[in-house]
């Protein structure tokens, strides 16, 4: 069987998802100094803009995040293909959550 694998789906994508200050940091007087443009897919930091495959909005849901990233990771492994998803960021930034920290809440298999 050949499987025909566009080149969207055969690179390394990147996608952005930059947390909201915390209300904590907020009561402080911090400030948002990050400006992410989901249009244009840029991120703007000190006056340096980067591009991104994805820049996904601070009030985006982990499900409405896992719909946009999953489904071509899984096409392309369920057909023979390596697939990962990486979280990256600062300490404290919501990694592990956003990868899946509430699965222990889940009763993924019955053992019985």
């Amino acid at each position: 069987m050949t499987v025909a694998i566009n080149d969207d789906a055969s690179h390394v994508r990147v996608g952005v998802r930059i947390r909201p200050l915390t209300p904590k940091e907020s009561s402080e007087g911090g400030k948002e100094v990050v400006d992410a443009n989901t249009f244009n897919r840029t991120v703007e930091l000190s006056k340096r803009k980067f591009t991104y495959d994805n820049i996904f909005p601070t009030t985006i849901n982990n499900v409405d995040l896992y719909n946009n990233v999953a489904p071509p990771l899984l096409n392309a492994f369920l057909n023979g293909f390596n697939a990962t998803v990486l979280a990256y960021g600062q300490t404290g930034s919501g990694k592990t959550y956003t990868m899946g920290s509430e699965a222990h809440t889940a009763n993924w298999r019955d053992d019985n």
